[in-house]
């Protein structure tokens, strides 16, 4: 049965008709929406799209559709959009690969910490639990000038080896990643965040109603 999620949650994010966006420019600009993007990621590009490890928070054997977001942690519409992709997950998780990638924009003091935080829970399967924590607290940590220390506390919260959490948030290989991740993004010429794609097609986001996600899903699996 399909599950309505009410457009209320993502208050505040409609602006003009569109879902507002944290787009790329530093400077004050019109709100952006998705509907700014690409429409179409080319055939030689899937691979930049989706990497063979991209972090997913679904992954069926044998999926029947691809859904990849581009998301930065510092972004308050990334925040509201998570909501939306949680009911995604409980939805279609066993039909619906769903990726999560970083956009870390260069404009938020701390997205790329925010997101090494997210990776090196990630590497202890908590990339959920993390996510939402720092979506929670953004207020708290955004514009602090000790995010790491605050995001320590949220590993510890959620219980992870905190010896591991730290190497990790500092490690190359997270730092690269999520690098990674941002040079992807500005490659396939994303325009902001929260971006979304199913099956390489980006989605117009224009009323923020979880049937916008719902029925792309649904003509994508024939439902």
């Amino acid at each position: 049965m399909r599950k309505a999620v009410p457009s209320v949650l993502i208050a505040g994010v409609l602006v003009s008709g569109g879902v507002v966006s944290c787009g790329t420019s530093s400077e004050p600009a019109a709100p952006e929406t998705s509907a700014a993007v690409e429409a179409a990621v080319p055939a030689d590009q899937q691979d930049t799209l989706v990497p063979a490890d991209a972090r997913t928070i679904t992954n069926p054997a044998d999926p029947q559709a691809t859904l990849v977001l581009f998301t930065d942690y510092q972004c308050p519409y990334c925040a509201m959009m998570d909501t939306l992709i949680e009911q995604a997950k409980a939805d279609y998780g066993s039909q619906v690969k769903i990726v999560v990638r970083n956009y870390p924009l260069p404009k938020h003091q701390n997205a790329e910490p925010s997101a090494r935080a997210v990776e090196a829970a990630a590497e202890q399967g908590a990339l959920e639990q993390m996510a939402a924590k720092v979506f929670e607290h953004q207020q708290d940590w955004k514009n602090a000038d000790d995010a790491a220390g605050i995001f320590a506390g949220y590993a510890e919260e959620l219980g992870l080896d905190m010896d591991q959490f730290t190497a990790d948030y500092n490690s190359d290989a997270v730092k690269d990643r999520v690098a990674r991740d941002l040079q992807d993004a500005q490659d396939l010429q994303v325009k902001g965040a929260p971006t979304l794609y199913l099956n390489g097609e980006a989605l117009p986001l224009e009323s923020g109603d979880y049937s916008e996600i719902q029925d792309p899903l649904d003509a994508a699996l024939g439902n």
